[in-house]
C-alpha cells in the first residue's frame, strides 16, 4: 500500500481536488506505471493509514494486500 498524490478534478479550483493524496494498493501503483503518458500517479510515497486502509481505485485492504504478500 503506497500514500500517492493522483490527478483528480482539474476544473476544480482547489488543488487538493486537482491533486488529491489517496491511498493506492501496490498492484494499481504497478498498473498505473504501465500506462505510460497516460499514467495518473504524480507522486509516491510511504503508506498513510490516517487516510484509510482500502485502497481508492480498486478497494483491496491494507490487510488483504498483507495477506497476499505474506
Amino acid at each position: 500500500m503506497r500514500t500517492c498524490v493522483i490527478h483528480g478534478d482539474m476544473s476544480s479550483d482547489s488543488a487538493a481536488d486537482q491533486y488529491p493524496t489517496v491511498n493506492l494498493c501496490d498492484d494499481c501503483v504497478a498498473d498505473d506505471a504501465k500506462q505510460g503518458a497516460d499514467h495518473q500517479i504524480v507522486s509516491k510515497e510511504g503508506y498513510d493509514p490516517d487516510l484509510g486502509d482500502a485502497c481508492e481505485w480498486c478497494g483491496t485492504t491494507a490487510d488483504d494486500e498483507a495477506e497476499a504478500n505474506g
